[in-house]
């Protein structure tokens, strides 16, 4: 990463994430509710995308201080102005906080479930757990929060809508509440043993993959520059104490691109490589509903099957590292199994909203007067046209004037 610090200085108190609403402004719509939003929604009281990265990334600054990776905020500019608006949708977390209650105004009185925040279709991944078994699932609480139950699915419709061009969101949305209400009613980890065998040969990593994994990892330039706290979290995840390791730096992903995160890695315990993860944390961007130890929590719910090295703790998250024991991307996955992934995503949500038994009840009440699909449609046909929107107006700024922005 170059000239790039990763001194992770004393952290800033548990602050909140700015808001999204206008202060001291008279209200006026933004560009997307004279275009392809006109007569959708109201946006007036929400703040402009340049004001919104300007004030996000500000906080950013202020809770990691020097530790703020600017190559990653670079890469993390360049991959919103990609041509694809799902790479945007998942780089921007944080403005979806801001504007759900603008564009979703119908949704918010719903029963609050501790939530992922920010679902979408690339947020799944593989791990294994505690008894060694392959586990498929969400696998990023890092803006965990207590959210109205129905957000995290009409995201998760959205960023399909936006990832596979033509597939109606009437579609998508019907497929995600059957998986959803299979959740809810059965909720349970999918754990790729005896079942799923369509999913588990789609998912497990193959020979060529994990030879590039681990070249990938053997390949990496190792650092000294790494903050004593991270240091001290990457060597107590490993097995045991005293192994000869490198650590080096990290950037994967799109929300958390500019957040500090290293691996270390051993190229032979006991017969084999291991490579284990830290990243620093901040807090939840959905202000209202951040709970502090909630990523621990829902990453651990009852329902769930962890891997047992994944925790959130003292402000950072650690995991191992493993040709499946990652994100997967969507576009890995087969057309085939299109259908079949969708319900598995939005039960896998289910799954983690029943996690707490009061949401559970009142989800399952809520959900028997919502036997159509339409809501969900519509609400999530909305968030896919704004951010769409959204997108087209950030890649029509001048590279140098949107980074700058950022």
């Amino acid at each position: 990463m170059g000239a790039s610090r990763h001194l992770l200085l004393e952290r800033q108190p548990q602050a909140r994430p700015p808001q999204g609403r206008r202060g001291g402004e008279s209200p006026r719509d933004v560009e997307g509710a004279q275009g392809p939003l006109r007569g959708m929604t109201d946006l007036s009281g929400l703040v402009d995308l340049a004001e919104s990265i300007a004030r996000y990334e500000a906080w950013m600054r202020e809770q990691l201080a020097d530790g703020i990776v600017e190559d990653g905020l670079v890469a993390k500019h360049r991959t919103m102005r990609e041509e694809d608006p799902f790479l945007f949708l998942r780089a921007t977390c944080w403005r979806w906080a801001e504007a759900a209650p603008f564009l979703c105004p119908e949704l918010m009185e719903a029963p609050h479930a501790p939530s992922v925040g920010d679902a979408h279709a690339g947020n799944f991944g593989l791990w294994r757990d505690a008894s060694g078994r392959l586990v498929w699932g969400v696998n990023d609480f890092d803006e965990a929060a207590r959210l109205p139950w129905p957000l995290d699915l009409v995201r998760l419709c959205a960023s399909l809508a936006l990832a596979i061009p033509g597939w109606k969101t009437s579609d998508i949305a019907e497929l995600a509440l059957d998986g959803y209400r299979a959740g809810i009613a059965e909720p349970r980890a999918m754990v790729l043993e005896r079942g799923h065998r369509r999913l588990r040969d789609a998912f497990a990593a193959d020979d060529a993959y994990r030879q590039d994994f681990w070249e990938e990892r053997e390949e990496a330039r190792p650092t000294g520059d790494v903050p004593p706290a991270l240091r001290a979290a990457l060597l107590a995840a490993l097995p045991e104490p005293g192994l000869p390791v490198s650590i080096s730096p990290r950037q994967a992903g799109a929300g958390s691109l500019g957040r500090p995160r290293f691996v270390a890695y051993c190229s032979d315990y006991r017969g084999g490589p291991i490579a284990v993860e830290v990243k620093a944390q901040l807090p939840s961007c959905w202000a209202s509903g951040h709970e502090p130890g909630l990523s621990e929590m829902v990453a651990h719910g009852r329902f769930r099957s962890p891997d047992p090295l994944f925790h959130y703790a003292g402000g950072f998250s650690v995991r191992r590292l493993s040709p499946n024991s990652r994100k997967l991307e969507f576009g890995e996955i087969r057309s085939a199994l299109a259908d079949r992934l969708v319900r598995a995503m939005a039960g896998d949500l289910a799954t983690i909203h029943a996690g707490d038994a009061a949401a559970h009840d009142s989800i399952r009440d809520a959900l028997s007067g919502r036997k159509k699909h339409g809501w969900l449609a519509r609400a999530a046909e909305r968030v896919a046209i704004w951010t769409a929107d959204e997108h087209r107006r950030y890649r029509r700024q001048p590279l140098a004037a949107a980074a700058s922005l950022a």
